[in-house]
Parts: structure tokens; C-alpha cells; sequence
């Protein structure tokens, strides 16, 4: 087999990598978003995936593993009653003003 006919090793990749913050914020107010846990925001599972919070914006999970284990974890925490979110109507990464 030619080396050209190799696909190469990837993960999935979806056009949309990474989302503003306010994007994030905007999907949670819809109730598209669920929190690792809530007292864990800096992982979010939207649109069928993981995303990671960074500085002011949110990177999607693109490995497959990962995206399980985060499945996993989340599991864990809904079980132990964590993972249910806030309560109030504010997002876990409001910020004052926003």
C-alpha cells in the first residue's frame, strides 16, 4: 500500500475547537451545557463533547479516551449528587458585569 493511502492517527475532529467564553455562558443560560460538577467548572460538556476551560476561552476535548474518562468521572460525581449544577440562575463562570 502506497504511504499516501495511510490515513494519518487523529482524533475526530470537529470544525469547532474552541468557543469565547461568552459563548459558553450563552449555551448554559439555554441549558445546553452541563458541568463536570458543581463545585468543578473548568470541565463542560456540550454538543456531544468535553470542553476544557482556558484563560478566556474554551477548548474542545478531541481525544476519544479523554471524552470517556471525563463520561467516567462525571458518573462518579452525578451518583454522589455533585454534578447537578448550581441551583440559581447564574452560570458557574459568571463574572461580574457579564
Amino acid at each position: 500500500m502506497p504511504f499516501d493511502d495511510v490515513a494519518p492517527a487523529r482524533p475526530t475532529l470537529s470544525p469547532t475547537m474552541e468557543m469565547t467564553h461568552e459563548a459558553m455562558v450563552m449555551l448554559w443560560q439555554q441549558g445546553l451545557v452541563t458541568p463536570m460538577s458543581s463545585t468543578i467548572n473548568t470541565f463542560a460538556k456540550t454538543d456531544g463533547s468535553w470542553w476544557t476551560a482556558a484563560d478566556d476561552r474554551w477548548l474542545r476535548v478531541s481525544e476519544p479516551a479523554r471524552n470517556e474518562q471525563l463520561d467516567y468521572h462525571h458518573g462518579r460525581f452525578q451518583s454522589s449528587k455533585q454534578a447537578q449544577g448550581p441551583l440559581t440562575a447564574v452560570s458557574p463562570w459568571s463574572r461580574p458585569g457579564v
